[in-house]
């Protein structure tokens, strides 16, 4: 029970990575509030996790809905330790067909949101003497591909934040990691394979197979999530783990 006592929110919780980082957090003995725009699916993650689970429906982009987030936390279950930023929204247009109003999308989620959590959190876990963030980068924020310009520029940018209030918070006793996963085998991932790879020009099962090996898998993120999350990381903090089983390192 690693997180025994500990509050956590996990944003873009509905789906996927951050359902199976909640679970996992819940398993650990931690209460989490469970954040994301999904209504139904939230909803239903929320009862079957029990009683040290709630939702709260979560724009991250918005301020105010962070901030309310962060309040569900202190009413709920008594304050704030954790935040996992996973929220995202994915785009692969090629930069000069994007339209104005889609790349401020996908950077208000990306970067906005990690940045209104880092914000109306670290006030809450500093009453509990320190906290952590675990932001959810991407292996894409790390190398080129085609129509990926703006969520390659949220990812990209999230490390940079986690960089730089790693080092403003680390006094303060609050820790700032982030993941930067490769191909992960989720349900959206999978479906949508083939139209990634028709809009990037890279054949996904081919990467997935010669270059990262396999998929990964949701547990896999959520196993590095708990540890970046729990004091077993006391020691850790500004920087980005990259879960893609050596894709990189091969590009």
């Amino acid at each position: 029970m690693r997180l025994s006592d500990k509050v956590a929110i996990v944003t873009g919780a509905a789906y996927g990575i951050g359902a199976a980082i909640a679970r996992r957090f819940v398993d650990e003995g931690a209460s989490v509030v469970l954040a994301d725009i999904a209504d139904a699916a939230v909803r239903d993650l929320s009862e079957k996790l029990g009683p040290r689970a709630t939702w709260i429906r979560c724009d991250v982009s918005a301020g105010p809905d962070v901030a309310a987030a962060v309040d569900v936390a202190r009413t709920t279950f008594g304050g704030l330790d954790i935040v996992v930023n996973n929220a995202a929204v994915g785009s692969s247009l090629l930069v000069t067909d994007q339209e104005q109003h889609d790349w401020e999308r996908v950077l208000a989620v990306g970067v906005g949101g990690v940045f209104h959590t880092l914000r109306y959190a670290t006030p809450a876990m500093r009453e509990r003497g320190g906290g952590a963030f675990v932001n959810l980068s991407s292996a894409a924020g790390r190398r080129a591909m085609r129509g990926m310009s703006a969520y390659a520029a949220a990812k990209a940018g999230i490390e940079a934040i986690t960089r730089c209030a790693a080092l403003e918070l680390r006094d303060q006793g609050v820790r700032v990691n982030a993941i930067a996963p490769g191909m992960i085998s989720t349900g959206a991932a999978r479906a949508n394979s083939d139209f990634l790879s028709q809009a990037i020009g890279i054949d996904m099962a081919d990467f997935v197979e010669n270059k990262q090996g396999r998929w990964g898998e949701t547990a896999e993120v959520a196993a590095v999530a708990l540890h970046l999350a729990s004091d077993e990381s006391a020691f850790t903090t500004g920087h980005t783990y990259v879960l893609d089983n050596g894709a990189t390192n091969l590009l």
